[in-house]
């Protein structure tokens, strides 16, 4: 049984409910390292998990903890990283209106950070299944190496979000626009985390994906942006205003003559019982 008080509303104004706040600038970039950090300690713990024998493929063969799986962890880590930014219980899914730019841009570059030097334990991790001198094996002692790895993924990142953002702000003709280019994008992750943990690190690798970083972030930046122009934001009306409009329409009831007090003959008014 419903516990809504039958009658007219009560007098005085009617129950606000204001906005959600939005959180703060620091939170959501602390929040953003917090899962970013354990998104990659997970893929960290894949491969422990197949350093030891028990990951097993669908025809139960076991999958090796080399530099082919550390590539494709490395790559789905990269893929990964848009999906913590986003935050669907949000009004405006994690994409503030406010500080945009900003939170993006430090936020890839720290991630990358943070996730590299997790990477940099890896090669302890798979010992000698790795390739000799290729980055999987020489990632915790070679800085080109590490800086190869560190481009690598503010790069991955980056262009994650570039593909994600305008999909999640456009709304669904957008995403469904997008949906083979993210697909291509996931194809292209896997294969870019091949090449550079399973190879000896190089310099046209590391111009390679020194580019993709560098373009990534330019394009992230041009998409932060435009955030609020792809999605206008609604005009948000305060308590006060509310409380005007509310007195407005309790004097125009009165000029009327609709009023609980003084109701007018008719339909308004009390009805003959039935026989």
């Amino acid at each position: 049984m419903s516990d809504t008080p039958v009658g007219p509303h009560p007098p005085g104004p009617p129950p606000q409910y204001e906005e959600e706040p939005v959180p703060t600038w620091t939170r959501d970039l602390l929040r953003l390292l917090v899962m970013t950090f354990v998104g990659i300690l997970f893929f960290t713990l894949l491969i422990l998990l197949a350093s030891t024998g028990r990951m097993r493929q669908q025809n139960f063969v076991p999958v090796e903890a080399d530099g082919v799986w550390a590539g494709i962890c490395a790559g789905m880590m990269a893929l990964f990283y848009p999906f913590v930014f986003i935050e669907h219980k949000r009004r405006d899914d994690g994409l503030r209106r406010n500080g945009l730019i900003p939170l993006t841009l430090l936020g890839v570059v720290c991630s990358g950070i943070i996730v590299t030097l997790v990477t940099m334990t890896w090669p302890l991790i798979i010992g000698d299944r790795a390739g000799a001198g290729t980055v999987a094996a020489e990632l915790s002692s070679d800085p080109g190496a590490v800086f190869l790895v560190l481009c690598f993924f503010v790069g991955g990142m980056a262009w994650s979000m570039c593909m994600l953002m305008p999909m999640v702000i456009g709304g669904f003709k957008v995403a469904l626009c997008l949906l083979v280019p993210f697909l291509g994008l996931v194809l292209l992750l896997g294969f870019a985390g091949l090449q550079v943990f399973d190879n000896p690190p190089s310099f046209g690798t590391t111009v390679l994906c020194a580019a993709a970083a560098v373009s990534g972030l330019a394009g992230l930046t041009v998409l932060a942006a435009l955030r609020n122009v792809i999605d206008m934001p609604k005009p948000q009306r305060t308590v006060a205003d509310r409380e005007v409009d509310y007195q407005r329409f309790t004097e125009d009831r009165r000029r009327r003559g609709l009023t609980n007090e003084n109701p007018l003959p008719g339909i308004d008014g009390p009805q003959p019982p039935r026989r």
